[in-house]
């Protein structure tokens, strides 16, 4: 089981939305960008890890170069819409995902499971991913669309918290990281006085 400890602890899927899940997949964005799709088969992977496909599929390189290219128009259509900016280049790319046809669920009589059929499974993941960010953008959720407050993270999600105050894309990761430090710049802050 080591490989599926990997394949759990390699995708991040705590943005609140799988647009926003895909744009994670560069980390830290903000000081030395880390890109875990750059890994081999890491799109099939992350892919199946969204839960848009049942196994991990196998990618021409284009399909692989058009999932990165989605996720780079979607990374800036959402920061362009937080300032209430639409760029031209992301929204083309984007809409042009969207278009493909979703796929038509189809209820398994014997396990009460539903298994997605279409007759491009690639298209039809990049059009639920680019359905996903327009729904995000034009919607009442833009408004709770935020950017990490950890200086080099900078994850985008969606803050769904009562008061609309969280800071960080997870308590665990950078805000844990935020607390400790400001933590440790108090204590040093008494130990000098």
């Amino acid at each position: 089981m080591e490989g599926t400890r990997y394949l759990d602890s390699e995708f991040r899927f705590n943005s609140g939305r799988l647009s926003l899940d895909l744009a994670a997949t560069v980390r830290r964005r903000a000081s030395t960008p880390i890109d875990v799709l750059g890994n081999p088969n890491a799109c099939g992977r992350w892919l199946k890890a969204a839960g848009l496909f049942s196994d991990v599929p196998e990618l021409s390189a284009e399909n692989e170069e058009a999932l990165i290219r989605l996720r780079e128009a979607i990374w800036k259509l959402v920061t362009g819409a937080m300032e209430t900016r639409y760029p031209e280049d992301a929204t083309a790319v984007v809409n042009a995902a969207a278009r493909f046809p979703l796929g038509t669920p189809q209820l398994q009589s014997r396990s009460g499971t539903v298994s997605v059929v279409s007759d491009d499974p690639f298209a039809t993941a990049m059009s639920t991913i680019a359905r996903d960010a327009i729904e995000l953008v034009s919607g009442s959720l833009r408004l709770r669309l935020k950017t990490c407050d950890q200086p080099d993270c900078r994850m985008l999600f969606v803050d769904t918290s009562p008061s609309g105050q969280r800071r960080w894309c997870s308590m665990q990761r950078c805000g844990s990281r935020a607390k400790g430090h400001a933590f440790r710049q108090r204590h040093e802050l008494s130990v000098r006085a």
